[in-house]
């Protein structure tokens, strides 16, 4: 989304009589994540704040750009006593590292903000695709795919049973597994649905990794080892939020077959 917003952007400008022999999409790419890399967003768009790019990101750090566009100020309080020569630190937002990379070209060993998004499809010719997507945007909760293979007689089924968890799900706050739902067997299943598709995006994942490794023998620096090495932190980073994920889905199923 982020690659065909920068090309859209490009297309506008490129209409201008001024522009259309000099600039290429390449020069624009980098003329943008310049910017964008250093600026900061508000209500009125995209600015420069003075002295503000000289501070690194932490995602330790409590400290944040404040501003008031009224007064037209900005400023920023420090979370702690700095001594002369300490490296001065402020949170750009509590951004994940695909966020750091895709925006400031950079990524955190130990992310405390690391995020993963998982996606599941929903297969086009299913009976019931427009009712799961209502019903999944109704609760604000990713797209799942269901299993295929439904015949015609088991429509009505599927259709009460859909409409059953949805009346149920609307009577609690709609976050997985706030409240177990009343056939435990259902519950049970579709946790465990959801760990198999987590489980094999861990594969994934590690397989991924392990293509970046380089051997203990070869050291390599320059642009591409960094690029490497970041690629790396981001994966380990999502790989470390999917493996807690899973692990919670398994020690919550067993729970319920306990009970």
């Amino acid at each position: 989304m982020h690659k065909l917003f920068v090309e859209q952007e490009f297309l506008t400008i490129k209409k201008a009589d001024f522009v259309q022999d000099v600039l290429t999409l390449e020069d624009f790419k980098y003329a943008f994540s310049l910017v964008t890399s250093r600026a900061w967003e508000s209500s009125r768009g995209v600015s420069m704040i003075p002295f503000a790019d000289f501070a690194n990101h932490s995602d330790l750090s409590e400290t944040i750009v404040l501003s008031n566009e009224e007064e037209q100020l900005s400023e920023v309080i420090a979370d702690y006593s700095y001594a002369p020569g300490d490296e001065v630190l402020i949170r750009y937002g509590k951004f994940s590292n695909a966020r750091l990379l895709l925006d400031f070209g950079f990524t955190l060993p130990c992310n405390k903000y690391e995020q993963v998004q998982v996606e599941l499809s929903i297969p086009h010719e299913g009976n019931l695709r427009q009712l799961k997507l209502e019903l999944l945007s109704r609760h604000k909760m990713l797209i799942l795919k269901d299993v295929n293979g439904l015949s015609s007689s088991e429509n009505s089924f599927a259709l009460k049973e859909i409409n059953d968890l949805a009346e149920e799900a609307a009577e609690n706050d709609g976050r997985l597994a706030r409240r177990p739902l009343k056939d435990k067997s259902r519950e049970i299943e579709a946790h465990q649905f959801l760990q198999s598709k987590i489980n094999e995006i861990i594969e994934e994942y590690n397989a991924s990794i392990k293509s970046l490794e380089l051997p203990a023998t070869l050291c390599m620096v320059g642009k591409h080892d960094l690029r490497r090495q970041m690629a790396q932190c981001l994966l380990i980073g999502e790989l470390r939020v999917l493996k807690s994920a899973a692990l919670w889905l398994e020690n919550y199923c067993a729970t319920l077959f306990k009970v």
